[in-house]
């Protein structure tokens, strides 16, 4: 994967671009673009959103955001070259700028954010609700999007329900009506162990493999038995194991 370094000479102001787009992976960074010399009336003009993602607009199939940038930010360049046309770029909110930050991959399909929300909820749509959760998602810090649903088949989470251990780690949360909820047991053993394995597995992706680091022993043997009794190997089991510490 080819590494662009951004022009520092220019300006302080810079910041580096260490994506590649097309290739699926990337980080999202913060860049200014070079029309510096136009006055901040003219810029706010020509970038009515403010906040925009530059991607690949000939890559095919799912690519990475090149970068997020605050085109109205007058003091700075953008890797040494002029900032596109704002038609050509994705116009980004201010919440997903300020969620761009730190984003290691942020997937693009058809000039569009193919995850707008960042974080995720999915579950068994064609359930009666409430549903049971079956997997929790960060779509924007994954290397494989291949065991995500699409985003319209899930419920989208605020980054204040990211960020807290105690509805993402509960096993008794399910949706209706698009919301998160308290969901009673009411599934056998293995239904309800199925379920607790999705969602064990998206949390050591996110937590542990993403980063490349090994699972802890207690992650893996509570996987391993939620596996033996999804699958019917543990007939003797009479309730589910008890999740590690997060």
């Amino acid at each position: 994967m080819s590494e662009s370094t951004a022009d520092t000479s220019a300006n302080t102001g810079t910041t580096t671009d260490t994506s590649n787009a097309g290739t699926g992976t990337g980080t999202a960074t913060t860049a200014a673009p070079s029309n510096a010399a136009l006055p901040l009336d003219e810029l706010k003009a020509a970038y009515p959103a403010q906040y925009y993602g530059l991607c690949d607009a000939g890559a095919s199939g799912i690519s990475s955001l090149i970068t997020a940038v605050d085109a109205w930010v007058v003091n700075g360049v953008y890797a040494g070259a002029n900032l596109p046309a704002a038609a050509t770029m994705i116009a980004l909110t201010a919440a997903q700028y300020a969620l761009a930050q730190g984003a290691s991959s942020i997937p693009v399909q058809g000039g569009a954010l193919l995850y707008p929300a960042r974080y995720y909820a999915s579950y068994d749509i064609a359930a009666a609700q409430p549903t049971h959760v079956t997997g929790w998602f960060d779509s924007w810090d994954m290397t494989s999007l291949t065991a995500v649903p699409a985003a319209t088949a899930m419920v989208a989470l605020s980054p204040a329900q990211w960020a807290d251990p105690a509805l993402r780690m509960a096993s008794g949360k399910g949706v209706q009506g698009g919301a998160i909820v308290d969901c009673i047991q009411t599934d056998t053993l293995p239904v309800r162990a199925q379920a607790a394995l999705n969602s064990a597995r998206a949390y050591v992706q996110n937590t542990y493999l993403i980063l490349n680091e090994a699972t802890p022993d207690a992650w893996v043997a509570y996987i391993k038995a939620l596996m033996a009794i999804a699958n019917g190997t543990d007939t003797a089991a009479t309730a589910l194991p008890v999740q590690p510490a997060p």
